[in-house]
């Protein structure tokens, strides 16, 4: 007696095949919350997209209402030269660029993108509520204090922003399998959404919130960015249950030094024609670095062998190869008299 489609579906839902219980996990080596495999219909996809753009675009209005206008607050409110709030802000941007990188190689290395972006959005928070208080408590104005309280809220907003800046996008990535073209496509369109908030932010702060800062006052042009991620940040880590999280490797300093300790140990060595006697880490298909490597590929190899062989049939034909040494000098020679003939004619007019 033949079986009905719902006996088959009863049966494939009491005893799951391999591929169908793989293809209820994400297969690039994800995890949840509690180091889980991450799993597709509970995890990650544009549930877990909108808490990180609302964190991506307030972050991005933050940074912007602070460094857009920031010269006007500075020789106004501080009543600095243009020279020295020039020189000033010079080095706090350059700050703002180094802290990145620093963010990174901890996120990388340490606490991953999830916990830099929880550890640095309070520091954030801080450094707005120390710009707020230095723009709006009278008694600081005749204070000595006052320039530092106003750099102390700069520089911690540097120090933040640069934790949160190299991991947001990145985490929001992660949460799309990048073994499944159905969710790659959906990737692509987060990277759009997500720099089109971005620069809305950016396009806000440098249109409205520099209105308020000339015409209404620069406490309330740095309140409303504030309370705007301090509605994010909430919002943020109440999704924490359908993220899906990278579990991290080795550090990137550790794997940069191996590679400069191996190629001055192997400067030597003969390359095997056989790529799979190359050392390579071994790791399951599944795992994060296995999506994220790049496959061997012998395309350069064969171009420099292709010339090493046309190297060698050239100089075995001994007659061919002492006419093209022959036409090879003479080239080089008028060449060399056309150089010199112009750089006399050049100093001759000086």
């Amino acid at each position: 007696m033949e079986t009905t489609d719902e006996e088959n579906a009863l049966l494939l839902r009491l005893h799951p095949t391999p591929q169908v219980v793989a293809s209820e996990y994400a297969s690039d080596g994800s995890v949840d919350i509690n180091k889980q495999p991450a799993l597709k219909h509970r995890t990650g996809n544009w549930r877990a997209c909108y808490p990180v753009l609302g964190v991506g675009f307030s972050e991005g209005m933050v940074f912007s209402a602070i460094a857009t206008n920031l010269v006007t607050y500075l020789t106004t409110v501080l009543h600095e030269s243009k020279v020295d709030a020039a020189k000033n802000i010079s080095a706090w941007s350059g700050v703002c660029f180094l802290t990145p990188l620093l963010g990174a190689f901890v996120a990388d290395s340490y606490l991953g993108r999830y916990w830099t972006i929880v550890v640095v959005l309070p520091v954030y928070i801080v450094a707005m509520l120390v710009l707020i208080a230095s723009a709006s408590l009278p008694v600081l104005f005749q204070s000595d204090v006052h320039p530092a309280v106003v750099y102390l809220g700069l520089y911690l907003a540097a120090i933040a922003s640069g934790g949160v800046k190299p991991c947001i996008s990145a985490f929001g990535a992660d949460q799309f399998d990048s073994n499944d073209p159905a969710e790659l496509v959906k990737k692509g369109s987060f990277f759009n959404w997500y720099f089109f908030l971005t620069t809305t932010s950016s396009l806000l702060s440098g249109t409205v919130i520099v209105w308020l800062q000339d015409n209404v006052g620069w406490a309330v042009s740095y309140v409303i960015p504030t309370v705007l991620m301090l509605i994010c940040f909430p919002a943020f880590l109440a999704g924490s249950r359908v993220y899906r999280f990278r579990e991290m490797g080795v550090s990137p300093l550790v794997s940069l030094l191996q590679v400069v300790v191996a190629a001055v140990r192997k400067w030597n060595a003969k390359l095997p024609d056989d790529s799979s006697l190359l050392y390579e880490q071994a790791s399951s298909p599944c795992t994060t670095e296995a999506s994220h490597k790049n496959k061997h590929t012998n395309q350069f190899r064969q171009r420099i062998h292709g010339a090493d062989e046309s190297m060698e049939a050239l100089h075995s034909d001994t007659g061919r190869g002492a006419k093209d040494a022959a036409l090879d000098a003479a080239y080089l020679g008028v060449v060399r008299d056309f150089l010199r003939s112009h750089v006399s004619d050049a100093v001759d007019d000086d």
